[in-house]
């Protein structure tokens, strides 16, 4: 009959903690409740976190690529491989050019992270790209350049990378001819170049 008793006892102090600790969850306060995630972003436990590459903040509220939309300017240097031989390596020295603009517009993807990017050379269109954004923080953004054919009637294949930011924007470029044996590989560096 004691054990009945202790039985008893055990069952209705098990069902009291249950009920406390029910009662206990079913009133605890929603971390989430007046945080506001944008940009797709969704909270978790009172704080936003960003699905898409190309947002950030606090509240997913930075768009980076809103932030690079413009002309960079700023001077290519450009160097050539070489040939063994010095009568084909005489048609190409190493030089500067300036009047270089880079240019960075928005494109319609919605994870925020794709844009347009063009270059010239004074009045030359030297390339044009889709690139994304990647390794995103407050102080800028890195990306890849796939190959790509260089401008109008070019036949040089144009890959790199880059890094722009709010401020600046830098290239580094290869273009790869047709005929390595005959024309060289020239490689572009835009370094610094500042926002317009």
């Amino acid at each position: 009959m004691r054990s009945v008793k202790y039985m008893t006892l055990g069952l209705l102090l098990a069902l009291a903690l249950f009920g406390a600790a029910t009662y206990v969850s079913s009133c605890s306060k929603d971390a989430c409740k007046g945080v506001t995630c944008l940009n797709y972003g969704i909270c978790n436990r009172g704080s936003c976190t960003c699905p898409d590459t190309g947002t950030g903040g606090t509240n997913c509220e930075i768009i980076y690529r809103l932030l690079y939309k413009n002309n960079y300017k700023g001077n290519a240097v450009i160097t050539y491989s070489h040939f063994d031989s010095l009568a084909l390596d005489s048609g190409y020295i190493n030089h500067t050019d300036d009047s270089n603009t880079i240019t960075f517009s928005i494109g319609t993807d919605t994870t925020f992270n794709k844009m347009g990017l063009s270059w010239t050379d004074g009045a030359n269109p030297m390339l044009t790209a889709t690139i994304a954004l990647q390794n995103n923080t407050a102080t800028g953004s890195t990306f890849s350049i796939p190959a790509t054919l260089g401008g109008p009637g070019d036949t040089f294949m144009v890959s790199g990378n880059g890094s722009v930011s709010s401020t600046s924007a830098s290239l580094n470029l290869t273009a790869v001819p047709p005929h390595p044996h005959i024309t060289p590989t020239i490689y572009y560096t835009l370094s610094n170049c500042p926002k317009q």
